[in-house]
């Protein structure tokens, strides 16, 4: 009996830290979703929100269990990580495997089959997302064999013996925020303000082509406004015809709220489109490009 001890200790130990490893990775990726959206202007699309949905209170889940030392949290954590789990990964076949593309749900908004993200090749948000629902699946797998052993509840204790769990798990949740607000302060401190004095208004040695607009236009622009090969429904040509150049691109470089009175299509313009680092010149080809498809 005195050798179980120690192997029912260190049992313990493994699930205890596991959930709060599963905690960290439920608030990085919650903060950080609302890095790209709030911060980056990386509009959500629809199967996005499936994810939010279920990882939004899945971070405030495990943080109360945690900090209330409730031996059922592994069962309540896994009844949205898993469905998460799945959501991510069908949002990554829509986005990777053209087949899936005309099982496509986002009928109105970004796209689903398109993303911000893309890192070698493999890397986009529903990656991360499903990264992120993996690990606390994997924790609340490792911490369901610890519930069921009786004795001392295995959440007495935080991940550090001189901290209790309520506050580590404080702690934890305050460096996650604080991390993300300073990274998006610092961004956003960055970012120029929406002024026009510099952009050539109607040079001929503008370098974005056509072709390069129309795909700016596809990527950062369909998703909200209509392709263009359907007539660009939510732009309006004599907003067009009203509006010079420079106007045009101020509008782009500052987007424009939901409930702006100008604004018809019923969902934020982020600033630059969403685009990080959009030059003057594509933008200038952009509206030019937005002109000849919209009519004179």
């Amino acid at each position: 009996m005195e050798e179980l001890i120690p192997a029912r200790l260190s049992r313990d130990a493994l699930a205890r830290v596991a959930l709060y490893v599963a905690l960290i990775a439920a608030w990085v990726a919650t903060c950080g979703s609302l890095y790209m959206s709030e911060v980056l202007g990386w509009i959500p699309c629809l199967w996005c929100w499936y994810q939010r949905i279920a990882m939004y209170p899945l971070a405030v889940i495990l943080a109360a269990g945690l900090a209330l030392r409730d031996r059922n949290l592994p069962t309540y954590a896994l009844s949205l990580a898993v469905p998460g789990a799945l959501a991510s990964m069908y949002h990554i076949l829509l986005q990777k495997v053209p087949a899936f593309v005309r099982f496509e749900s986002c009928v109105i908004g970004v796209p689903c089959a398109a993303d911000y993200l893309n890192l070698f090749g493999f890397i986009t948000i529903p990656m991360l997302a499903l990264t992120a629902f993996v690990i606390v699946i994997g924790a609340c797998v490792i911490a369901l064999g610890a519930r069921e052993q009786v004795g001392q509840n295995y959440l007495s204790q935080g991940p550090v013996a001189v901290l209790s769990p309520t506050t580590s798990v404080g702690l934890i949740v305050a460096a996650v925020v604080a991390l993300f607000a300073l990274s998006g302060a610092m961004v956003r401190s960055r970012q120029p303000a929406p002024a026009i004095a510099d952009v050539p208004a109607a040079s001929s040695s503008v370098g974005a082509s056509r072709e390069a607009a129309a795909a700016l236009y596809t990527q950062a622009c369909a998703g909200c406004h209509g392709p263009a090969g359907a007539g660009m429904q939510l732009i309006r040509a004599e907003y067009l015809r009203q509006r010079s150049d420079l106007e045009v691109i101020a509008l782009i470089r500052a987007g424009r709220s939901a409930t702006d009175p100008e604004n018809f299509s019923g969902a934020a313009m982020p600033a630059n489109g969403g685009q990080v680092g959009i030059s003057d010149e594509q933008l200038v080809a952009l509206v030019r490009y937005l002109r000849e498809m919209r009519g004179p």
